[in-house]
């Protein structure tokens, strides 16, 4: 029996060391490489690694072969995409995010926003400016055309000679009289559009203090952020997020 139990600790021995050597087979089998990650913009570049790790770090010591990465950035349009691992060699992976349609359009807003609100505060002041400077003219203007046909009358009304008579009502009274309902009509225009201009900038002053400027939606953000495991000193932790699916 001895001699039957000592070849049974030997085939048991034999097994096990032969399992010991295919997992050392195994494990050094599995070579890591290094990745250099040239990330922009730089300093705000996020990824997901392996839909597991949330990070930023710019240079990972990884197993070899295929990882799956989600690259994001604030404003920026989402990069999924695998990187190959190389063992034993350090590659350079630069990654480029482009502008996300939602940051393209919310500065379009943005720029009409900021054109029209110019416009909304000094437009109207300068039309406003130049009707009041016009109906003053044509205020003067309108007295001093009133001055003249009252002149013109006095003298009609106190001149013995008939031929200054004859010439003062035929032409110069009458054209006196046009040129003073001229600027009668000049005034009464030049009043009406200072009037309308000087509503026009209290409207449009108050609009524009109740009018807020467009927000911007970051829903490239919304889709980055999951349930993800985020690396620290004491371990790490679960950072969850909500994953919206959004029709481009």
């Amino acid at each position: 029996m001895s001699g039957w139990t000592g070849i049974a600790v030997r085939v048991v021995q034999c097994l096990v060391g032969g399992v010991l050597v295919l997992f050392a087979g195994s494990a050094v089998g599995q070579s890591t490489g290094t990745l250099r990650l040239n990330m922009e913009p730089a300093g705000s570049t996020e990824y997901v690694l392996d839909t597991a790790y949330r990070m930023r770090d710019r240079e990972l010591r990884l197993l070899e072969g295929p990882h799956h990465f989600v690259f994001w950035a604030p404003e920026r349009r989402m990069l999924d995409t695998t990187i190959t691992v190389v063992p034993g060699v350090t590659t350079d992976v630069r990654i480029g995010l482009r502008y996300s349609e939602e940051y393209i359009q919310w500065r379009k807003r943005s720029e009409r926003y900021t054109t029209t609100r110019r416009w909304g505060l000094y437009g109207p002041p300068v039309v406003a400016a130049g009707a009041a400077a016009w109906m003053v003219v044509s205020y003067l203007d309108y007295r001093q055309a009133h001055q003249e046909l009252v002149d013109l009358e006095e003298a009609y009304a106190a001149s013995t000679d008939p031929g200054e008579i004859q010439r003062m009502k035929s032409t110069g009274i009458p054209d006196a009289k046009d040129d003073f309902a001229k600027a009668r009509t000049t005034t009464i225009v030049a009043s009406g559009l200072f009037v309308v201009s000087a509503g026009a900038t209290w409207y449009l002053r108050r609009k524009l203090e109740e009018s807020r400027p467009p927000a911007f939606e970051d829903k490239e953000r919304t889709r980055f952020e999951g349930l993800v495991w985020v690396p620290g000193q004491n371990g790490g932790t679960w950072a969850a997020g909500i994953t919206i699916p959004l029709a481009r």
